[in-house]
């Protein structure tokens, strides 16, 4: 494949898990890269007879078409810098952590239920309980399972622990994005690593509405004649920003009477969810103007935010003492 390219040809790829490093090989070979979003390619994922000769044709055709007719048919995925892919890769493996972390605990909750235990799984949760519920019935079947899924259930722990101590390493030289946005209540040093993970640039976005729109927080809206149907989120975009945003959306609502007002009137005639997510939208569009602007946020506290930062600091500097230590050991 790699002899056939020229200065002149186009190569047009579908997004996959391969497609960063495949293109990094020939990118500098060839005059223009295409890497397709597959939301976009209905007429490759729709089709009835799908193999790899034939999707292939179909691309080209797609490819062909856009050259010819100097008209945008497909928008491009941007390729992110590799520090960027470095830590969507860590997040990744976080989210799996995460994911069998609750498959284990839904599991030690479901056995205790069936004997008719009564630990709830706040309690499962709580480190000072599990003493208690690793000495319950022994020489049984049942105690043997909740101690092997609570062993494999705290080495996860442990895990995810060094995940998250890898990510605020590998953040470190977007520092000046860092300190803005924990500048906004809610946004912890992760969560803003996240955000930045998701959007690599605020620039690629022309207003707060795309922006939105990309972190799978704002609806499509659907308009036909006289009738507007409002339809699901962004499929295109990403969600851990929005993932792990919601989880700290008490906090932002406890910073901002204005806002708890807000949310508390629509929760008496909507529902929860789409009121959460209204709020989360509301938050990334203020986030968008903090980036833009290279502003702190207006509801900044001044004493948390500094502590904040320099605890975060003191992390980076302890790490990168423990790694002299290490190369001189």
């Amino acid at each position: 494949f790699y002899q056939t390219l020229t200065g002149d040809t186009y190569v047009l790829v579908e997004a996959t898990i391969t497609t960063f490093s495949f293109v990094r090989l020939f990118k500098e070979k060839v005059k223009e890269v295409i890497i397709a979003n597959t939301y976009e390619l209905k007429q490759v994922s729709l089709a009835r007879c799908n193999t790899d000769k034939i999707d292939a044709d179909k691309l080209c055709r797609i490819l062909k078409a856009q050259i010819l007719s100097g008209e945008s048919l497909v928008s491009p995925v941007t390729v992110p810098p590799e520090k960027i892919q470095v830590l969507r890769g860590l997040f990744t493996t976080y989210r799996l952590f995460q994911k069998q972390n609750v498959q284990l605990k839904n599991r030690i909750h479901s056995l205790l239920k069936e004997e008719l235990y009564g630990f709830t799984q706040e309690e499962i949760f709580d480190q000072r309980n599990r003493k208690k519920i690793r000495a319950i019935a022994p020489d049984t079947a049942l105690h043997f399972q909740v101690n092997l899924l609570l062993d494999r259930l705290e080495r996860d722990e442990a895990d995810v622990e060094t995940l998250k101590d890898r990510v605020l390493v590998e953040a470190a030289p977007f520092m000046a994005q860092i300190e803005i946005l924990t500048s906004m209540k809610g946004i912890s040093v992760f969560i803003a690593i996240a955000i930045i993970a998701d959007i690599i640039e605020v620039s690629r976005f022309k207003n707060s509405k795309a922006f939105t729109s990309y972190l799978r927080s704002a609806p499509r809206v659907a308009n036909s004649n006289t009738s507007v149907s409002i339809r699901g989120t962004n499929k295109k975009g990403r969600k851990l920003s929005a993932t792990l945003l919601t989880q700290s959306l008490n906090h932002v609502l406890d910073s901002s009477l204005k806002l708890r007002r807000w949310y508390d009137r629509l929760c008496e005639y909507k529902k929860a969810g789409l009121v959460r997510t209204g709020l989360r939208r509301r938050v990334l569009a203020e986030i968008f103007q903090m980036l833009k602007k290279g502003e702190y946020h207006y509801g900044r506290d001044e004493k948390k935010h500094e502590a904040k930062m320099a605890q975060y600091r003191r992390f980076l500097e302890k790490q990168e003492n423990n790694a002299i230590s290490k190369k001189i050991a």
